[in-house]
């Protein structure tokens, strides 16, 4: 064989060589990436909620990895146009989803047009979880969860409406197991998102409604122009201490629901550039700066967790939205 043709054979296989570790270091993975952009395609409009926590990652997360990180918005359909497209990028870790593990699960469940399937991304980071709180119009003023209960049983009572963001919604969800944990009586109206559900209790046309506690609700709640009833968690909000959980009443117990943003990748990227990432997202979302944004957001505090620990959530949440869709008979429309 000529001396130029082993050579090159030398050549092709310290390549092939180089290119199989590489694929297996994180460090590699973030060396050799470093000359494109790392992506957080965020599932919603600019100015919402997740997306302003994803631009408090973005910085920091630049200066972890050493290479620019930008943010852009694709909302839409539930949050499924930005899941798509994430999904049809490579799986190397360079475009990362920011949505509501909320939307994620339950667009598939609902939306006729969403193909995608749930295990079809892994969860690196949450980045804002709140506590679904149940709120009330100023006509109402419940003593108590058990009177807001009572009243919705009674047959010669009106219904009372209870808004959400539409059909299999996270609150559409929330509002419908309630109902059948409680046996009551609650009439769905849909919305197109939060800020109308909130609008709609001002303006008093809905009776009540399950909304994430955010800064502009704390707000309403504190002032009175909205009546808060309960949150739904086993243990008190601590922007809320005073208001009592969903499960202090006679009828509910563990009853526990949260909007969590979070950070997703598809699910085939590698083992590698997950523990990278989950590593570099887990020490930006437990430090002070971040923890110090939560609580300006009235949003409860997040820990570092494992792709292990992250993936056990992720299916705890996959199982509890499945569980409550199958009795409410939610289907792709």
């Amino acid at each position: 064989m000529p001396v130029t043709s082993k050579l090159a054979r030398r050549y092709l296989t310290a390549c092939l060589l180089t290119t199989a570790v590489l694929g297996a270091s994180p460090l590699a993975w973030a060396q050799t990436a470093s000359s494109r952009p790392l992506v957080l395609r965020v599932a919603y409009p600019a100015g919402g909620p997740a997306d302003v926590a994803a631009r408090r990652v973005q910085v920091p997360l630049q200066a972890a990895l050493g290479r620019t990180v930008i943010v852009e918005n694709t909302p839409g359909a539930g949050g499924s146009i930005a899941a798509n497209n994430v999904l049809n990028a490579a799986a190397d870790g360079q475009t990362l989803l920011v949505t509501t593990g909320n939307d994620l699960i339950l667009s598939p469940l609902a939306l006729a047009h969403v193909k995608y399937k749930p295990e079809q991304y892994r969860l690196l980071a949450p980045i804002l979880p709140t506590d679904f709180t149940m709120v009330t119009s100023a006509n109402h003023h419940f003593a108590s969860l058990d009177a807001l209960v009572e009243r919705a049983r009674q047959a010669d009572q009106k219904e009372l409406t209870m808004g959400s963001w539409g059909y299999g919604s996270a609150p559409f969800l929330v509002g419908a197991d309630f109902a059948a944990s409680t046996q009551t009586r609650l009439v769905d109206v849909p919305y197109k998102g939060a800020a109308p559900v909130v609008q709609a209790l001002l303006s008093r046309e809905i009776d009540m409604a399950f909304v994430p506690l955010a800064p502009n609700v704390l707000e309403l709640i504190r002032t009175g122009k909205i009546h808060a009833v309960g949150v739904a968690n086993t243990t008190r909000n601590p922007f809320l201490p005073a208001l009592p959980t969903l499960s202090e009443g006679k009828y509910l117990r563990d009853f526990v629901y949260s909007a969590w943003a979070a950070i997703f990748v598809p699910a085939a990227t590698p083992d590698a550039v997950v523990a990278s990432l989950s590593a570099r997202l887990g020490e930006i979302t437990s430090g002070p700066d971040f923890q110090g944004f939560l609580k300006e957001a009235a949003a409860l505090p997040v820990k570092a967790m494992s792709p292990d620990e992250a993936a056990a959530f992720y299916a705890t949440e996959l199982a509890k939205f499945r569980r409550i869709a199958r009795p409410v008979k939610v289907g792709p429309q």
